[in-house]
């Protein structure tokens, strides 16, 4: 009946009419809400990545770990990226954090899957996905009620839909929106330096009282939408593991680029 309700829902208020990015007319066979110039404007992950992030890396980089995971040990097994955050990456998130476009979102979610579809693909053939559960990142309660929604929910829900369509429900992680809380909120990070960041998550998040079971000895998907320097990712895996999580693994839309300690801009 859900499936027949987002049929119709679309049929009626067609979310792939305009670019999500220009807002050039498009039809339905465009990926992502996105026309095919600004789908070549946007950097995709497609190359190689941090081992342990997710971050792009490029060819000419001698390692498989970026520089900050060089020097920042992460409490995440690893992490996967679909997107390197630049200008036309940043407009997106503009549009779904503070213009009300929450059905960017759902869009995303598929940027999500199919980032991870050679994965999944081979899980499956193996009759084994690598995850028990997927969780998202929780915002405040102050920024849910100012947004009207959590897009990393959003993500997560589309996420483990087309999962779902994929695998079957038998072999797919089931989705907890409401273990990992978000027991205080914070400034805004972007103007925080890396340590100072991790300061103000101190305490930030917590698992729902009388929910431990449903955590302990199993591996959880984490989803975000932006991985900076992983503060955010950190905290909510270390709350996650000290639950009794056997182990968290990252996947994130956007990442920052692969900059070096000294870098300024």
């Amino acid at each position: 009946m859900r499936k027949e309700l987002s049929e119709l829902s679309e049929a009626i208020f067609p979310s792939n009419i305009y670019c999500c990015i220009c807002g050039a007319l498009i039809d339905r066979s465009r990926p992502y809400s996105l026309c095919d110039s600004c789908v070549r404007k946007m950097h995709w992950i497609t190359g190689r990545s941090c081992r342990k992030c997710g971050k792009a890396l490029p060819d000419t980089f001698t390692g498989d770990i970026c520089y900050d995971c060089m020097e920042m040990e992460h409490s995440f097994e690893r992490g996967w990226s679909c997107l390197t955050y630049g200008m036309y990456e940043r407009q997106l998130m503009m549009g779904i954090k503070y213009n009300g476009k929450g059905y960017l979102a759902l869009k995303m979610g598929d940027v999500l899957f199919d980032r991870m579809a050679a994965l999944i693909e081979d899980a499956k053939a193996r009759n084994m996905l690598p995850f028990d559960i997927v969780l998202p990142v929780p915002v405040s309660s102050e920024r849910l009620r100012k947004r009207g929604y959590n897009q990393s929910e959003l993500m997560a829900k589309q996420f483990v839909k087309r999962l779902l369509d994929f695998a079957g429900r038998e072999n797919t992680p089931k989705l907890e929106t409401n273990l990992l809380v978000r027991r205080k909120s914070t400034e805004m990070l972007r103007s925080l330096n890396p340590a100072e960041r991790r300061l103000a998550l101190k305490g930030a998040f917590g698992v729902k009282s009388g929910t431990e079971q449903k955590l302990r000895g199993k591996n959880a998907l984490l989803i975000d939408d932006i991985f900076t320097t992983g503060a955010t990712a950190d905290a909510c895996s270390r709350t996650l593991l000290e639950a009794g999580c056997t182990g968290v693994y990252l996947l994130t839309l956007c990442s920052g680029g692969n900059r070096k300690p000294d870098d300024t801009e």
